[in-house]
């Protein structure tokens, strides 16, 4: 008995030491040595295991790429981008019983939704021009399917919140926030 009890607490003391990187990995970097260059971005502390000079290299949080064309205006696009995330690849967090992830803060199901475009949910979502390729996908998927017109205030409210989502008095708050970022409902 006390053989197993020594076993756990080695178990446990490993685990603790050594961690993880999915904090590094699921911001949308990944974990190197940080004497290495950290290309077009910045290292963080803390988001990954190992040494002290182990660290997250996380890509460059800024607006950069182009917003795909589609259905969903440049401008509207640019407002759901800014209540999401301030536009901004902030990688993956806990919402709603599962993660959101990027610019858009996507979900596995709805990246499924868009046709899975790019390598992975994550690193599509945190790539500006593959996350807004998503919605895009996902907006002409689902607005002949909703009942709902062609305007940003049906993006917004479908976005935020699934197929029909601009039948649901549920997204009005939501719309207010993208309304706040300057768009309107024919933005």
């Amino acid at each position: 008995m006390n053989s197993i009890t020594v076993l756990c607490f080695i178990a446990v003391a490993v685990s603790v030491v050594y961690g993880s990187d999915a904090p590094c990995t699921n911001s949308g970097g990944h974990c190197q040595d940080d004497h290495l260059s950290c290309h077009n971005g910045h290292y963080q502390s803390g988001l990954c295991s190992g040494g002290t000079h182990r660290r997250c290299c996380l890509t460059t949080s800024s607006h950069t790429g182009t917003f795909s064309s589609g259905l969903v205006s440049q401008h509207c696009l640019e407002c759901i981008c800014n209540v999401e995330s301030g536009c901004k690849a902030i990688g993956c967090h806990f919402d709603v019983n599962s993660d959101s992830c990027g610019y858009f803060q996507i979900k596995d199901n709805y990246w499924q939704d868009c046709g899975s475009p790019g390598t992975s949910w994550r690193s599509c979502a945190n790539d500006l021009t593959c996350a807004s390729k998503c919605v895009q996908n996902y907006m002409s998927r689902y607005i002949g399917y909703s009942g709902c017109s062609h305007t940003c205030e049906s993006y917004a409210r479908i976005h935020n919140g699934g197929p029909k989502g601009c039948t649901h008095s549920y997204t009005d708050g939501y719309w207010s926030h993208v309304t706040a970022k300057g768009c309107h409902h024919n933005s």
